[in-house]
């Protein structure tokens, strides 16, 4: 059955690696024609506007010469004078003269019969007046563009104004200024106009699009469909096509056959900073008051599902990355708390450090650099560490004594679970002993382990160190340590480990209840 399963996957995974990168190289493809296609109606739409922007400039500038005349009107030299530039100017069909809205002359000469003349074109900043779409009974019955200006009208055959079809890759629309489409044919009195290019964003068509001085030029054919490039496209990419698709496939069925290593699972979440911190608060027994709280470290997979500490820390502990992931605790700390930390100066937060760091001393650096130009004081950062990260004792020491000077406090968590002993502790500037939960869930008992609390409570005293119980869970185990003159504690009893916003909605209560207030900013850590 296992072997058919494999042979199963090994042809699932070939098909999908010959698939995917014959649908991608082809899917690539097309939209490399596709940016072709619009790279070319963009020329032919700059094409098109210099074209319109010619024309409409030659018989510009034959209006103005005509306007600039002082012939009698419609005087024989008057009328002569407007067929010699009609002739030389390559963009106007006609020059007429009107005199109290009637047209009186033409370049053909006299009027035969009154045709009435109004102006009701667009004025452009040139001073001319322009009317598009325009079929003056004396010129050709076609659409006209008509230039008019101190009683003069330049007409032009606004057919003039598209290219030749043989130039064209498609279809070009013309807007005059005010957005007036030009049309080259009468459409009748009933027809809606419809624009010959289709607009850029309509998915069935291609389009380019080109303006200056009110001019626009829209310049479209019919898209190139992904079906119709396949076909043309067929002998040049099947080829590389299917040779991505051999190698895919190759590799697709040799990972299959290897899966990830913890340790290899473990490097990716470090480079991919999958590290997240969750806050359980501490509170202080006496008052109630939340003090702080202990970073966490909880390693979310892209998928969202969480991996207990319990699998993962001892394995960075091993391979080394329980460096990087501290570096992450401390970056997470700075940007998840760092307003709460600077408005409240009497909160702290716990971080652990592992073996290496405390006997390296490479946390200092980190912790400089971190927190430089943050706000957040030293004393607002306590440091952990377990007793096995004390097997050196001269460089733990070393590094107590430089993170005391710095201003942090330093704790021995889980106390009792390792090797410590009064003389050994002695000899480490430590600041703290955090008692393991598993003595907390001993009190009131018969547990043989019961009366190690009441041990490490006075050997803290006789150190003048602070106490922090772990795992408190139940109101007489409170009340047990409450009595014994405990510090700090935290446990479920008083919250579970909450992510960032939680915990600040969390403290924000605790002081309302305890009365404390929520911008303290002056005090030092207690």
């Amino acid at each position: 059955m296992r072997r058919w399963r494999v042979i199963v996957v090994a042809v699932l995974l070939a098909m999908v690696g010959t698939a995917v990168p014959l649908a991608a190289t082809l899917y690539m493809s097309w939209q490399m024609a596709l940016a072709t296609q619009r790279e070319q109606l963009g020329r032919v739409a700059a094409f098109a506007l210099a074209r319109t922007e010619s024309i409409y400039a030659d018989a510009a500038n034959t209006l103005r010469s005509i306007a600039a005349t002082d012939f009698e009107h419609c005087s024989p030299g008057h009328i002569a004078h407007m067929r010699q530039l009609a002739i030389a100017s390559l963009a106007t069909e006609n020059i007429g003269y009107v005199g109290s809205g009637v047209m009186e002359c033409d370049i053909w000469g006299i009027a035969q019969q009154r045709i009435p003349r109004g102006d009701d074109g667009r004025l452009l900043a040139d001073g001319i007046s322009l009317t598009v779409n325009d079929k003056p009974r004396y010129s050709r019955q076609r659409p006209s563009m008509v230039l008019r200006l101190a009683g003069y009208e330049v007409i032009v055959d606004q057919l003039r104004f598209f290219p030749s079809p043989s130039l064209l890759p498609g279809s070009i629309e013309i807007r005059a200024p005010g957005g007036t489409r030009l049309v080259t044919e009468d459409p009748g009195p009933d027809a809606v106009p419809v624009s010959v290019a289709a607009e850029p964003d309509e998915p069935q068509a291609s389009a380019a699009r080109s303006s200056a001085m009110g001019w626009t030029v829209v310049a479209g054919e019919a898209r190139l469909s992904l079906a119709e490039h396949a076909r043309n496209a067929e002998l040049l990419l099947l080829p590389l096509a299917l040779f991505l698709a051999g190698l895919f496939a190759g590799l697709a069925i040799w990972l299959s056959r290897r899966r990830l290593s913890p340790r290899g699972e473990l490097a990716l979440a470090v480079r991919n900073r999958e590290f997240r911190a969750h806050y359980q608060p501490i509170v202080e027994l006496a008052t109630g008051r939340c003090i702080g709280a202990e970073a966490l470290v909880r390693w979310q997979r892209p998928d969202g599902s969480l991996v207990r500490p319990d699998l993962f820390i001892p394995l960075a502990e091993e391979t080394g990355f329980i460096g990087p992931i501290t570096d992450h605790m401390v970056e997470a700390v700075v940007r998840d708390l760092g307003d709460v930390l600077r408005r409240d100066r009497r909160l702290h937060i716990s971080i652990n450090i592992g073996a290496a760091d405390i006997g390296s001393g490479r946390i200092l650096p980190v912790l400089d650099a971190a927190l430089t130009d943050t706000g957040i004081e030293p004393q607002q950062i306590w440091l952990e560490a377990t007793e096995r990260g004390f097997v050196d004792i001269e460089g733990a020491r070393h590094t107590l004594a430089a993170l005391r000077r710095r201003g942090h406090m330093t704790a021995i968590d889980d106390f009792g679970t390792g090797y410590s002993g009064l003389k050994y502790l002695q000899r480490l500037p430590v600041d703290a002993l955090k008692i393991d939960k598993s003595f907390i869930d001993a009190v009131g008992t018969e547990a043989p382990t019961s009366h190690v609390t009441e041990h490490i409570i006075a050997m803290a005293r006789e150190l003048k160190l602070r106490i922090v119980a772990e795992g408190v869970e139940t109101e007489a185990q409170a009340a047990y340590l409450r009595q014994r003159g405990v510090d700090f504690a935290q446990g479920w009893l008083f919250s579970r480990a909450l992510p960032p916003a939680e915990f600040t909605a969390f403290c924000t209560r605790n002081r309302k209840t305890f009365g404390v207030p929520a911008n303290v900013a002056t005090q030092a850590a207690e």
